[in-house]
C-alpha cells in the first residue's frame, strides 16, 4: 500500500509542477525536412507516407521482440533452476517470438489480400474527384 501511495504522491507532484507546453510556436512547415513532408503530403504522396509508418511500425515491433527474447533469456539463466522461474522465462521468449511471427503475418497478409484486390501497398493514393 505504501508504495502505491509514494506513486500516486509522485505522479500528481509531478502533473501539479509541469509546466505548460506552448504548442503555436511550433512551424512544422518551417525548414525542417521532416516538416517538410509533413506539408508536402498529397494524394500522390500518401502511400509513401503510409508505407513510411508501417515500416517504422516494424521496425519497433522488432525491437521490442528483441527485447523480450533478450529478458527471456535473462530470465532463464537467473531462475537457478527453479522450475516456475524457468517455465516464466520460457513463456516470455515464446510471447516474444509468437508477437514477431504475428507482425510479419499480419503484413503478409495485407499484402496478399490488398494483390488480390490490385491494390500495391505501397504506392497507395487517395482517390479525388476531377472537375
Amino acid at each position: 500500500m505504501k508504495k502505491i501511495t509514494a506513486t500516486i504522491s509522485a505522479t500528481a507532484a509531478t502533473l501539479i509542477a509541469a509546466t505548460p507546453a506552448f504548442a503555436q510556436g511550433i512551424n512544422l512547415c518551417g525548414n525542417v525536412s521532416a516538416g517538410q513532408k509533413v506539408c508536402n503530403l498529397t494524394s500522390n504522396t500518401f502511400g509513401t507516407a503510409i508505407g513510411s509508418i508501417i515500416t517504422t511500425l516494424m521496425i519497433i515491433a522488432v525491437i521490442i521482440a528483441v527485447f523480450f527474447l533478450v529478458w527471456g533469456g535473462i530470465k532463464w539463466i537467473m531462475s537457478g533452476g527453479d522450475k516456475a522461474k524457468v517455465e516464466s522465462a520460457r513463456n516470455t521468449i515464446i510471447g516474444g517470438i509468437v508477437g514477431l511471427v504475428l507482425v510479419f503475418l499480419a503484413y503478409f497478409i495485407i499484402s496478399v489480400v490488398a494483390g488480390i484486390f490490385g491494390i500495391n501497398i505501397s504506392n497507395l493514393s487517395l482517390p479525388t474527384i476531377v472537375p
